[in-house]
């Protein structure tokens, strides 16, 4: 059963037009596939980043904590062009929390170094990464729904488009009516 914590209900409360939204970001598939990510990102906990990016950030309230569990202490950008999303992560759910910055940027516009995090990659087109950077990204075969303009059908597919030289992980997640992908590397 599910609980709604005492900062998401703030949330909720302060910004109405939005709850829907707030609410499906803790939809059983969304933090199925972030908990996926955080057990595959302990593989690579030993590399030593001075930061981490979530591109496509939504309000990084599922991501973010498991991150903090996996890389203590390390500064965390979340990345969004949402306005609101990015409102509600910086003065919400991180209001206190100096290791976590949201900012609204287009992540197409940003060049990515350390590690950058893209669960939402059927929403863009690849970013840009410089060389040598660890990636972990997520993308679908979910066409049906129209923001989905880059949607793959295969994490060798994912790899590719973003030229991933290094895979330390990929695998797949089987839902009803669409597949997710998710590969782990380096360019």
């Amino acid at each position: 059963m599910f609980v709604m914590d005492a900062v998401t209900q703030r949330a909720i409360k302060k910004y109405p037009h939005l709850a829907a939204d707030i609410a499906q970001s803790y939809n059983h598939k969304q933090v199925q596939c972030k908990e996926w990510l955080c057990d595959n990102l302990e593989f690579i906990n030993h590399f030593k980043f001075k930061r981490i990016y979530v591109a496509g950030s939504w309000y990084g309230n599922i991501l973010v904590p498991k991150l903090k569990n996996i890389f203590p202490g390390i500064q965390i950008k979340l990345h969004d062009i949402d306005e609101d999303t990015v409102f509600i992560a910086k003065n919400i759910f991180f209001k206190d929390d100096e290791s976590v910055k949201a900012e609204v940027v287009d992540s197409r516009d940003y060049l990515y170094k350390y590690l950058v995090i893209n669960t939402s990659c059927e929403h863009m087109a690849p970013l840009k990464v410089r060389p040598g950077t660890c990636v972990a990204l997520q993308s679908n075969n979910y066409r049906e729904i129209e923001e989905h303009t880059n949607c793959i059908d295969s994490s060798a597919e994912l790899a590719e488009q973003y030229k991933v030289k290094e895979i330390y992980y990929e695998g797949e997640l089987a839902f009803d009516k669409y597949t997710r992908y998710m590969v782990i590397g380096r360019v």
